[in-house]
């Protein structure tokens, strides 16, 4: 029997052999480099199999064969193009999965029909592979170790797509964005802690009992656009979120594990103008009042004016600040007062430098390299600010109050701070 019989070796085929060496891992490279100029004659081959076979699903209307064409392009090239080093840095390939997932479910194509395709492309890859590799005399051994990847890697599309098109058909069984909206409000009023509630809401939501949420909030620079396209971008990026307008702000809950949340503010940061704070959901829906507080202060900290994202563990005394106004003004008047009731340059050089000799803990000379000027000079206006101030920058606490305050008075400062 042929190895085009049996179709590629599971990850387990080869256990215990050793790994390919550079030239061998290039010998791989190389081959599937040579398959790129047949990547649409492959990815067409497969879509005319399947539209034979599956004509149920993908044959009744031409927008969806055309749509399945396209697609089957996208993922034979994008698969031949990271086995041979060369991934396209403008979009990852699990992006790609999931976006079928979610699409294929809106078309109401069972998730069963799209995995078999998926299998289906990898076989037929895989038989480009062995028929190029005897081009190139590739030895059998290297093949055979190239087939393992590509069978681990279709284990991973398979769970990426399945996911999303649990996710997806999740959505459209709700079928209610009013639905959506109640449970994310009753959520935010702390009702997550009522286990009837969160099992409701986990229902509409389409989440697990150890879904992992992040909580995002977004002031906006001008009167709150709607929300629908930073919904559908997070959506493309394989992330599902609900949004809820708040006042003058939105409120999104997201489900994202700890390892896509930087992703997820990746795409905030591309999407919309305004400042955005995130927090994770600590203790599941129970949390997300919480989390809400916390995103709240992480978006009021970042400076008035930016187009900023921020996490709340990245900026907690900036937060703590943002979240307190009135102790912050206290702390204000106590700790610099009388440096703000200077004019001109010298309040300007005074609080630049107690900003910058700050976060030297204190230290003239590594203030004075930052400043681009003479120690001795750095030196002066120190002592004249602890004299004004009344405050010792040898001393933790104090640098700590001198700290908060000129947080709190950042946006006025005239320079950027650190």
């Amino acid at each position: 029997m042929s190895q085009q019989d049996v179709g590629p070796p599971r990850p387990d085929d080869r256990a215990g052999q050793p790994a390919l060496s550079p030239a061998e891992q290039a010998q791989i490279a190389d081959a599937f480099a040579a398959l790129l100029p047949r990547s649409n004659h492959i990815a067409d081959a497969i879509t005319d199999h399947l539209l034979d076979v599956e004509r149920t699903w993908y044959g009744d209307g031409r927008q969806v064969s055309a749509e399945l064409r396209a697609s089957t392009r996208a993922h034979i090239q994008r698969g031949i193009e990271r086995m041979a080093g060369r991934p396209d840095s403008s979009r990852r390939a699990v992006d790609l999965w999931r976006e079928t997932g979610r699409r294929r479910a809106q078309q109401g194509i069972p998730v069963a029909v799209v995995l078999s395709a998926y299998s289906y492309g990898t076989r037929r890859l895989w038989d480009a592979l062995l028929e190029v590799g005897q081009e190139l005399d590739v030895p059998a051994s290297v093949l055979l170790h190239a087939g393992q990847v590509l069978w681990s890697d279709l284990d991973v599309q398979s769970h990426t797509l399945r996911e999303s098109h649990r996710r997806e058909e999740l959505v459209l069984e709700s079928g209610d964005p009013a639905q959506a909206a109640r449970v994310l409000d009753g959520l935010l009023r702390g009702m997550g802690s009522d286990p009837q509630f969160a099992a409701e809401a986990r229902h509409v939501l389409g989440l697990t009992a150890d879904s992992a949420l992040m909580c995002l909030v977004w002031l906006p620079e001008e009167p709150l656009p709607s929300v629908a396209v930073v919904r559908e971008r997070l959506q493309n990026a394989g992330v599902q979120a609900w949004w809820r307008v708040h006042g003058e702000y939105a409120v999104g809950l997201a489900a994202a594990v700890p390892g896509e949340q930087a992703r997820v503010r990746a795409v905030m940061a591309r999407s919309v103008r305004g400042q955005v704070g995130t927090a994770a959901c600590r203790h599941g829906l129970a949390g997300v009042v919480a989390a809400h507080t916390h995103a709240l202060a992480a978006a009021s900290s970042l400076p008035r004016g930016s187009h900023s994202v921020a996490d709340i563990t990245e900026c907690l005394p900036e937060a703590l600040v943002a979240s307190a106004p009135e102790l912050s003004a206290l702390i204000v008047e106590e700790a610099i007062e009388p440096l703000l009731g200077l004019t001109g340059v010298t309040r300007q050089s005074l609080l630049e430098t107690l900003v910058v000799a700050l976060r030297h803990g204190g230290s003239a000379t590594a203030a004075a390299e930052d400043l681009m000027c003479h120690r001795n000079t750095v030196v002066y206006r120190i002592k004249r600010i602890e004299q004004l101030t009344g405050r010792s920058l040898d001393d933790p606490r104090d640098r700590l109050l001198l700290s908060l305050a000129t947080i709190a008075i950042r946006d006025d400062l005239g320079f950027e701070m650190p």
